[in-house]
């Protein structure tokens, strides 16, 4: 396992900081065992079993809580606490446009908020994936993080955040691309990034026409069928198809189906 040396590290922990230097206020001194009480489903889904998650301070990217590192990383719960988030960055594959994915979508989910509607910017959930983490084996594998805001500062920016970071290696492509997707008040407002184009898109991931095939795909609907119910060729059916595989990097239309969900785009 090739790790990061210090001096990047620490240059690549400045520039995250730099990307939410815009989030003041302070946190809370409500415990994050009050929090995790709250979201206690996460305890029983066994979705979530393997999956990284806890509490982030978004001011000075500390971890008020987490857990599951060893399983999922090799690392010690105890090494995130101390060490905060640098130790997530050094479990990072340490690709050049791998790391440098962090600090971008943490700017990509500020900017978004100042783009958000002010009276929705507190309900949101922020989706990045594509990033690369090592197994405990050494192996490199994909995630999907999940961001969802406690607290804010008075303009509205997140200083308390609940994380997730999933693994999604069995649903893509090997990819050097990351995407970032950013929800607002259940999809009012959407904001969308990948690395290919960085630029921010106030539009979500698939065309309108893209979501109707989806929603039939997840329905069993073969091409045929799904093409007689929207009056379209079941060529143009797979043509969509085949689109939105590409943009996800998906590995086929299961893993489409699978992503697409846990990316919130379909409930």
């Amino acid at each position: 396992m090739q790790n990061l040396p210090n001096h990047s590290l620490d240059q690549l922990f400045r520039r995250c900081l730099e990307a939410v230097n815009q989030i003041s206020g302070e946190t809370s001194e409500k415990s994050a065992e009050k929090y995790l009480q709250e979201m206690g489903f996460f305890n029983k889904d066994t979705t979530y079993l393997n999956a990284v998650y806890g509490i982030m301070d978004m001011t000075d990217l500390s971890f008020k809580y987490i857990t599951n590192t060893d399983v999922a990383l090799g690392i010690p719960v105890e090494a995130f606490m101390q060490k905060g988030f640098s130790e997530f960055l050094g479990s990072m594959t340490p690709e050049k446009e791998n790391v440098s994915a962090i600090p971008t979508l943490f700017k990509y989910m500020v900017d978004s908020v100042k783009e958000a509607p002010k009276e929705i910017r507190q309900n949101f959930v922020a989706y990045g994936y594509g990033m690369k983490h090592f197994r405990p084996s050494g192996k490199p594998f994909h995630t999907m993080i999940q961001i969802f805001g406690l607290e804010f500062s008075d303009k509205g920016f997140p200083t308390l955040c609940f994380f997730v970071d999933q693994d999604i290696d069995h649903l893509i492509k090997q990819t050097d691309q990351y995407w970032g997707r950013l929800s607002f008040d259940n999809g009012k407002f959407v904001t969308t990034f990948s690395s290919k184009e960085m630029i921010l898109k106030k539009q979500d991931i698939f065309s309108l026409r893209e979501l109707e095939v989806l929603k039939l795909l997840m329905k069993g609907y073969e091409s045929k069928q799904i093409g007689e119910k929207l009056f379209i060729s079941s060529n143009t059916v797979d043509n969509h198809r085949k689109n939105m595989i590409r943009k996800l990097d998906a590995r086929d239309t299961t893993a489409l189906v699978q992503l697409t969900k846990q990316l919130g785009i379909l409930k």
